[in-house]
């Protein structure tokens, strides 16, 4: 996909801190689902921690190399099947403890996006990781269960390609023509929507890439890792029940909202005497 050597161990040690960090216990028989393994390079990685692990990828090449490499070291905890994500639910593959969707999203369109969102959530018993592409500005929005969802409408393969051509295109969708690309409010509001209760965002271990023969340091910039808890929904002691006010969405453009700017713009006339002190210290937070 890229006319350069891409070197991303980083963004595999990130991943599997992460897990380790959120699981809080050793991955010894816990059961742990790769969506769109590829050659399973990170379905292994769970494995040599113990965990048992099924992957999922829908091209056969890479499933073959995956099961080579898995005879070749004598695995017994992995298993990799030829499947298509959107074929994932509780009752074909069963429950997971631990759900991982990595590079995967970004390559589907609507609404199978939101569907596998959904279906991570059913057969999730703890959490999933989600490490995908995000749109950094909406141009388009989408409806899934009366609820609007923004981002970008992105090409994978060009208009009447082959569905043989397609699957030779190893870094873009199986089958599908354009995918959708969530901005990153609205991945954190699908998330909310289907049932998990936390969302966190993995910023340490850095996930950087090294490029090229001078190992060059790079980051992402529209590119993100969230955690998703599979908790109990806790209200406040003062009311059995959450109510709808706490259940806020996430705003697309969060900067509207900010506190500091609604101080900045709001300042009573109490503290009209200070006003050069306040503006001078809202103006650290303001954007």
């Amino acid at each position: 996909m890229y006319n350069v050597e891409i070197d991303t161990s980083a963004m595999m040690r990130r991943t599997v801190q992460t897990v380790c960090d959120i699981a809080r216990r050793p991955l010894t028989g816990l059961r742990v689902l790769d969506l769109g393994c590829a050659h399973g390079h990170y379905a292994f990685e769970m494995a040599k921690l113990g965990a048992l692990v099924l992957g999922i990828e829908g091209r056969e090449t890479w499933v073959k190399q995956a099961n080579r490499t898995r005879q070749e070291e004598s695995r017994t905890n992995v298993e990799f099947v030829q499947d298509d994500v959107r074929n994932l639910g509780k009752e074909k593959y069963g429950e997971f403890d631990i759900v991982l969707c990595l590079g995967l999203l970004y390559h589907l369109d609507a609404p199978d996006v939101f569907n596998l969102v959904n279906n991570i959530f059913e057969v999730c018993r703890d959490f999933a990781v989600i490490e995908t592409h995000f749109a950094a500005k909406p141009t388009g929005m989408q409806t899934w269960r009366g609820k609007q969802y923004w981002g970008a409408s992105i090409q994978e393969h060009a208009a009447g390609a082959s569905a043989k051509g397609k699957l030779k295109r190893a870094g873009a969708s199986l089958d599908n023509e354009k995918s959708f690309w969530l901005t990153k409010s609205s991945l954190y509001n699908i998330l909310q929507h289907v049932g998990f209760t936390s969302v966190y965002e993995s910023r340490i271990p850095v996930g950087n890439l090294y490029i090229g023969p001078d190992s060059a340091f790079k980051i992402w910039g529209h590119r993100t890792m969230l955690v998703a808890i599979k908790g109990g929904p806790q209200s406040l002691r003062d009311s059995l029940e959450i109510p709808a006010r706490l259940k806020a969405d996430w705003p697309e453009t969060p900067a509207d909202y900010q506190f500091e700017q609604y101080l900045y713009e709001h300042q009573s006339p109490v503290i009209g005497k200070i006003t050069g002190r306040v503006r001078r210290f809202l103006r650290r937070f303001v954007v």
